[in-house]
């Protein structure tokens, strides 16, 4: 039975769970998935008709045999796929949850006293042993558990199934944070056998942490890998309508139920078995040899229906789980094998494994924006904290180190370290864990990184990115180390042939999973940007493309992003001062092969306003970027720092009597920029499409000097088009303008 804890969550998540269920959430996505696979393989229909044919003779063969002892033993695996949150599911908890659905299958759950007396009858025993395995498919000790981090965890579905153990010898079991759109509102989902002999890498179940053991969610999924439907039949809209069928025969017909608790509606709900019999045959005449009165009563305590009253499998469905077990398809016959037994380990005893050492670092006290920070100056009035994650036994102590000079260079705590450190660059954090069965260790060299108060330039500062020596302190961070990444790259570049990159590619055609919801960033040394004159702007170039992928409803959506924010506290926080997305950033189109930006013509000059509360003595400037689910590469080249933005300057170097108007449309006012003539003067006039006169002014400034000048709103009064036109040594520059 689990314990007090599980019981405490079960009862806080029940409270929780009626009430989404009332907002048409449903618990199990099984159907759904069903439907979807359909539509990829058709003849699936016809798969499915063929294997429930096979079973009916079968299932028809064991009913009438000798009663059926046999207790098959089954090897499972659990993955936990987290980001270090609460879906890290601890292995205390996951021990006594699995110790718990394996009660279930054998009809030792307590509950079962709980039945209402008109079940008590049809009460079934699947007589399937459940344990974890203790020897993984590589030969090695397990504890039947793995680890494994992914931002996948949030938005999860089939590709967030990570390190998937060989289905014909395990039944893996997979724990995230939260489903991504396809399974938005589901708790869980399995697929049946007929269906899992289509995607083996994907058979099994994939369900959220908070219910690894609430309400018997494990039990009614494995009831799918074993050929259960729901008990109003396999479409995903209980409490609608009657009819549909699960193909038992002692689950009475019903519309199903959302989840209500045990009420007596759904406990003594006749709505749709009123009357209900079944007739046999007999197997030698094929003449009538029985009739069964069945109970009227829907049977809402099946663990398969949504009540969350969950008590019970029936006889029938345990008979059909028993049947699927025994079957070729999707080789489930196999995993009661002996041989596959002995190899699994699913009879041995639990190992005494040492344990497997793992820290995350956490944001320390100050301002919080970001839930985790890597990059700090040591004067930044915050720390590091490092949180000892290790798992795979109980530890009796650990031993942190720390590089850099840190305030606290080693350590014994179990939980937490905070730290700073006064030597700036990367810094090396290792982690010994110990247990009574041994120990482990986990080092790495680029933990976090300890950011220098010096600074590299201001006003007028470029970086070209000619080499890798010349961003030494351009830290780049792959926080989930796989292939989508910021790196210096060779073989595109705005001036010549160098420049940094965002690698989006997806070479692995999503087999390793999907980019959505991954971020990486590079972040900048620190700027005084204090003595910048009225204008100051971020420029930078950019040259990205853009996969095809055929999405539902031929729609085809960008997500890729590129955000840019700024610190002016040594990284405690940071603040977005803009960014690129979709379509504007991919500016170059599509383009199905790896791009690669090596024209000048497909680089687009951006720029960014750095706003006042960020010109400071020190600030740091971070580049994250969001790699989305049809993205390719973006490189980024020529990082500077100017008092026009970059297509300004450009057009501006391009014709001497150029004017630029920006933003253009424009709500709140707009800019103009132009080249001073001889005597300083500047007339600037601006008329109406009419040619009224609105507004006029005359200037005097710096002779043969490039300028900015700001015209606010109430200079146009009403939205429409307009004509801004400059005037300088007698020549007029005239621009278009609209004002919404």
């Amino acid at each position: 039975m689990f314990n007090k804890f599980l019981l405490f969550v079960a009862a806080i998540l029940c409270i929780a769970s009626i009430g989404r269920a009332q907002s048409d959430i449903q618990p199990c996505s099984t159907d759904e998935h069903y439907r979807q696979l359909l539509v990829k393989y058709p003849q699936l229909a016809e798969y499915e008709r063929q294997f429930e044919e096979q079973l009916g003779r079968r299932l028809a063969e064991r009913t009438t045999a000798a009663s059926d002892t046999t207790t098959y033993d089954i090897p499972l695996v659990l993955h936990v796929v987290h980001d270090y949150g609460t879906e890290n599911l601890n292995d205390t908890d996951l021990y006594a949850a699995a110790a718990y659905w394996a009660e279930v299958y054998m009809k030792l759950n307590d509950d079962t006293a709980l039945v209402i007396p008109t079940f008590v009858p049809y009460i079934g025993n699947p007589r399937i042993r459940l344990h974890l395995a203790t020897i993984d498919p590589n030969g090695k000790p397990t504890k039947g558990i793995t680890r494994f981090n992914s931002y996948l965890t949030a938005a999860a579905s089939d590709l967030a199934k990570f390190n998937d153990w060989p289905q014909n010898k395990y039944i893996n079991i997979w724990f995230i944070s939260a489903f991504g759109a396809d399974a938005a509102g589901a708790a869980a989902y399995a697929y049946l056998p007929f269906s899992a002999a289509f995607q083996p890498n994907y058979d099994g179940i994939i369900c959220l942490s908070s219910y690894a053991n609430y309400s018997k969610t494990i039990p009614h999924e494995l009831g799918h890998v074993l050929n259960l439907s729901h008990t109003w039949g396999n479409s995903n809209n209980p409490g609608v309508a009657c009819g549909g069928t699960d193909n038992v025969d002692d689950t009475p017909p019903t519309k199903g139920h959302n989840p209500t608790g045990c009420v007596a509606a759904s406990l003594y709900d006749t709505a749709c078995a009123t009357g209900y019999t079944k007739t046999y045959l007999s197997v030698l005449s094929g003449l009538m040899d029985s009739v069964v009165n069945y109970p009227d009563t829907a049977n809402a305590e099946n663990i398969m229906d949504y009540t969350y009253c969950s008590r019970m499998f029936t006889k029938g469905q345990a008979a059909r789980m028993r049947t699927a077990l025994t079957s070729t398809t999707a080789s489930r016959n196999n995993l009661y094998a002996p041989s596959n037994l002995a190899a699994t380990g699913a009879l041995a005893p639990m190992p005494d494994l040492p344990p497997v050492a793992d820290f995350i670092v956490n944001r320390g006290t100050g301002i919080v924006t970001d839930s985790r920070s890597y990059f700090l100056t040591p004067n930044c009035g915050s720390n590091f904290v490092f949180r000892n994650a290790s798992w795979n036994d109980t530890l009796s102590s650990v031993a942190w180190t720390f590089s850099n000079d840190a305030t606290t260079p080693a350590s014994a705590s179990m939980t937490t370290v905070p730290n700073q450190f006064t030597v700036p660059g990367w810094v090396s954090v290792s982690l010994i864990a110990n247990s009574n069965a041994g120990s482990d260790t986990i080092t790495n060299a680029r933990a976090v990184y300890s950011a220098d108060t010096a600074i590299v330039g201001g006003m007028g500062y470029t970086q070209k990115f000619a080499s890798v020596s010349d961003i030494s302190n351009w830290p780049m961070f792959n926080f989930y180390n796989n292939q989508f990444k910021w790196e210096f790259y060779t073989g595109a570049g705005v001036d010549d042939n160098t420049c940094i990159r965002y690698r989006s590619y997806d070479s692995s055609d999503r087999n390793l999973g999907n980019a959505l919801g991954d971020h990486d960033d590079i972040y900048t040394p620190a700027f005084n940007l204090a003595d910048a004159s009225d204008h100051l702007y971020l420029n930078f170039s950019t040259s990205a493309k853009y996969t095809h992928y055929n999405l539902s409803g031929g729609t085809t959506y960008v997500y890729d992003s590129l955000e840019i924010d700024a610190s002016t506290n040594g990284g405690r926080s940071w603040g977005k001062i803009g960014g690129l997305g979709g379509n504007n950033l991919a500016n170059g189109g599509i383009s199905n092969l790896e791009y690669k930006a090596n024209s000048a013509s497909t680089w687009v000059s951006r720029s960014l306003n750095v706003p006042v509360s960020y010109r400071t003595a020190q600030t740091f400037f971070r580049l994250r970027y969001r790699p989305g689910n049809v993205g390719n590469d973006m490189y980024f080249d020529n990082f500077h720092f100017d008092g026009f933005p970059a297509d300004v300057r450009d057009a501006m170097a391009a014709s001497p009597n150029a004017v630029s108007v920006f933003p253009n449309p424009a709500s709140t006012g707009f800019n103009m920029v132009f080249r001073t003539g001889i005597d300083g003067v500047v007339n600037y006039t601006i008329k109406d499409l009419t040619g009224k006169v609105v507004y006029q002014a005359s200037k005097v400034f710096a002779a043969g000097s490039m300028q900015q000048e700001f015209v606010p709103r109430t200079a146009t009064p009403a939205a429409g088009m307009y004509f801004v036109t400059v005037s300088v040594d007698g020549v007029n520059t005239t621009n278009k303008l609209v004002i919404y």
